[in-house]
Order: C-alpha cells, then sequence, then structure tokens
C-alpha cells in the first residue's frame, strides 16, 4: 500500500471515530483502519520492556491495515521538531508493520511518516523505533500510533513524544492535502 494511500486511509478512519464502539483500550486510543480482520487491545506480556502492551492481532489472509492511535491538538508542537519513539515486536508480519506521526494544518496534511520506507517485517524480538517531523507553526492536530498492513502480530509499549533538537534527522516528509481539491474521474475511465 503506498504511504499516501496509508495515509488517506487512516485520516478516513479517524472520522469515523464518532461512530465506533468502545473499544477496551486506554483513554485516548482508538483502533482505526481498512483492515475488518484485527483485533486491537491491551495484553499482559511477559519478558516485555512493561508489564502490559498495545498490540495488533490481524488473522492470516488480511488485506488492508489496522492501527491504534491517538490524536491531540497541534498547538503545544507546533514549529517543532518532534520525536515519536516506542518499543515494538512482531511475530510473523505477512507484509510490513511500523510507527507513525502526521502532523495537520487544518485538512492539510503537513507533515507525515509511517515508515513505509524502512519497514518492519517479519519476527523480531522487542526493539525502538521511531520517527521525526518538523511540525509547522500552522498545526492544529497531531495523530500518531503504530500499524500493521496484512497478518500478523504487532505489539507496542513504552511510547515517548518528545520535541528534539534540530540536529536530530527528519524520518519523514512533507505533506499532501488528505482530500482532493476538486473531484476526479467522474465518468469512469
Amino acid at each position: 500500500m503506498k504511504a499516501y494511500a496509508v495515509l488517506a486511509a487512516i485520516a478516513v478512519g479517524s472520522l469515523a471515530t464518532a461512530l465506533a464502539k468502545p473499544s477496551g483500550l486506554p483513554a485516548g486510543w482508538l483502533q482505526s483502519g481498512d483492515a475488518q480482520t484485527c483485533e486491537g487491545q491491551v495484553v499482559s506480556a511477559s519478558g516485555a520492556p512493561s508489564a502490559k502492551v498495545f498490540s495488533l492481532d490481524c488473522k492470516p489472509g488480511t488485506v488492508g491495515f489496522s492501527t491504534l492511535m491517538q490524536q491531540v491538538a497541534g498547538t503545544d508542537y507546533a514549529g517543532k521538531r518532534i520525536r515519536l519513539s516506542a518499543q515494538l515486536r512482531a511475530d510473523q508480519l505477512a507484509a510490513w508493520g511500523g510507527l507513525w506521526m502526521r502532523a495537520d494544518s487544518g485538512q492539510r496534511v503537513a507533515a507525515f511518516d509511517n515508515m513505509y520506507n524502512r519497514p518492519l517485517r517479519g519476527s523480531f524480538d522487542w526493539q525502538t523505533a521511531e520517527v521525526v517531523l518538523d511540525v509547522p507553526q500552522d498545526a492544529t492536530t497531531l495523530s500518531f500510533g503504530f500499524l500493521l498492513n496484512g497478518a500478523g502480530q504487532l505489539q507496542a509499549t513504552q511510547f515517548k513524544l518528545e520535541v528534539v533538537a534540530n540536529h536530530v534527522a527528519v524520518t519523514g516528509e512533507r505533506g499532501a492535502p488528505v482530500l482532493p481539491r476538486q473531484p476526479r474521474d467522474l465518468t469512469p475511465p
């Protein structure tokens, strides 16, 4: 799935949060995405960096992605370089997974990284992953979390969202509009 296709799907998914049923996730967290065969939850985990971890478990044959995520006002992060880091562990990722973060200025995606260009694959034990973005001065929303595209299990814990110095390299790219400005292909090509 292309980076901006995942971006658009996350954006559309986050719009549906008002219709979402209670998930049992901690306050502020929600599950979104277009995959219908994924369960997001908090589970106990021995040998993990914390006693409980977030878990995305997608059944074999899963098409699409699922994410556990949060959205916060961009005000406190506007004009700053921000790093999202977490500890991740994977079991049999059929496609890929990773952390993601997006800064929006109104309806415009101003900065975005979902690790699409450096995906986590296969199975691995706990390791640190991070994404770093320059959040624009006019940022209105900051969205972040972890995602799993395809089948497998991806777990995450010990998230940190922090302001970092300008010498820390940015991992993401400038954004693109979430929605097109004009309709396209009104008659099938």
